[in-house]
């Protein structure tokens, strides 16, 4: 069944009742249309196809028919061979089916926020800053962002400054960068300061809700402090006709179950998870609402959110985790320091043992070692938290020393006379070889 546009948009605004519902009209999104009643329920579900469909957020329907309409969209992929899940939705509850807690939402009563700044000193402090500073935040319309127009085209180079800098692989889905799509429903606003913009933020309506989702915030890395607060603070005053305001998903935080946060703990040298809910807890909001990955209850929780992750990822998570870590100049120390807790741990029970003779090593220099790969592990993860060049000079070259003495001691000791041996020497030497090159390349690209 083939809908207008237009057809979709009036879907959306009527029945769209999760917070990012508005972003089924994305680009990349697919369709699926439920028949009409009583047949059926008339729903549309907006979707990507990873080898599953991963729907974005729940069915666009009347609120007694979405669980009926998830059941049906859920059978409509069985029958192509598909899992389902629904992604990022807060109240899509259904027999049959489970759901996983992704994060929480801030949400913000506009009135009540308005009415309470005043008491918020350091918000308020961060807004005088920018004011002070000179940067002036107005409210744009549609029409000065037709496409070829002078504004827009600042607003595209500043997304694109923006996304270079997160120095991780652009992602698509529910966090597609697509600003301009349906500008008449949007409210925009930019930051300008001395003649330029330096900020951007694009808000869309959240269906019959009477609430707005901030979609994008673009900001130049030279703004001056408080201009994300001041657009903020643009957004309420001019969302009269809204009696709410989110930020959206804040992933990974809150009441999360344990395989989350510890994601949240691997990934952070990659994405500052913490950082972006403390940011959102400073403006105030007056709670924090749940998301939810929702699944039926025979697929497993673990394959579902791998699902979810696929869609972000355009396709193959392991493609998309080597490009960011290559990309990030927290990447590879950080991929080299993980395994080294355990290795040096390896090392220090081979001493304790008294079995640093499988190495090749008399105790007292393998003791040397480990303590070497401790100093080394502390370097490389000071350096994954906080990327300088000068940083990464020492790791490269507390790497290189690595390298070259394990290579020096594997030709003066050899492979060893049993599996056991030859398989750990020749681990211990390859790896220090191997991270030392990549360290170097890592150092390369930071100084150019």
């Amino acid at each position: 069944m083939k809908e207008s546009s237009r057809s979709l948009l009036d879907l959306v605004l009527s029945r769209g009742s999760d917070a990012m519902s508005f972003l089924a009209l994305e680009s990349g999104m697919r369709h699926w249309y439920d028949a009409p009643a009583p047949e059926g329920t008339g729903a549309c579900v907006a979707f990507v196809d990873v080898g599953a469909w991963v729907a974005a957020c729940g069915p666009l329907v009347g609120e007694g028919e979405r669980a009926r309409a998830a059941a049906r969209f859920v059978r409509a992929a069985r029958d192509q061979g598909r899992r389902a899940c629904f992604f990022a939705t807060e109240s899509l509850e259904s027999t049959g089916m489970s759901r996983l807690l992704l994060g929480e939402q801030p949400v913000f009563h506009r009135d009540t926020w308005l009415r309470g700044l005043h008491r918020q000193r350091r918000l308020r402090e961060q807004l005088r800053r920018a004011s002070a500073k000179g940067v002036r935040v107005r409210r744009v319309e549609a029409p000065e962002l037709r496409e070829g127009a002078p504004l827009r085209g600042e607003i595209e180079r500043l997304a694109d400054d923006w996304l270079r800098s997160r120095h991780i692989e652009p992602m698509s889905f529910l966090v597609s960068v697509e600003p301009f799509h349906h500008p008449e429903e949007h409210r925009y606003f930019i930051a300008e300061h001395r003649g330029r913009v330096v900020a951007f933020l694009s808000a869309v309506p959240i269906g019959p809700r009477r609430g707005w989702l901030v979609e994008d915030v673009f900001r130049h890395g030279h703004a001056p402090n408080g201009t994300t607060e001041s657009l903020v603070h643009a957004l309420m005053r001019g969302v009269a006709d809204g009696e709410y305001v989110t930020l959206g998903l804040t992933p990974l935080s809150g009441p999360v179950v344990w395989p989350l946060r510890a994601m949240r703990w691997l990934t952070r040298p990659l994405f500052d998870f913490a950082g972006l809910r403390a940011f959102r807890e400073r403006m105030h909001p007056a709670t924090w609402q749940p998301v939810w990955l929702v699944y039926p209850r025979s697929q497993l929780a673990a394959v579902t959110l791998l699902d979810g992750l696929r869609a972000f990822a355009r396709g193959s998570l392991v493609a998309f985790a080597a490009r960011s870590f290559l990309r990030h100049p927290s990447g590879l120390p950080w991929t080299l320091a993980l395994p080294l807790p355990l290795w040096t741990a390896g090392l220090a029970w081979l001493v304790a043992s008294h079995r640093a003779w499988v190495l090749g090593f008399p105790p007292f220099e393998l003791g040397l070692w480990v303590a070497f790969d401790v100093l080394l592990l502390l370097v490389l993860v000071r350096v994954a938290m906080r990327p300088r060049r000068a940083g990464l000079v020492a790791a490269t070259s507390l790497a290189v020393i690595d390298a070259a003495l394990s290579i020096g001691h594997f030709v003066w000791v050899g492979p060893g006379s049993t599996v056991l041996q030859a398989s750990l020497r020749t681990t211990a030497t390859i790896a220090p070889a191997i991270g030392s090159l990549l360290l170097a390349w890592a150092t390369a690209q930071a100084t150019m």
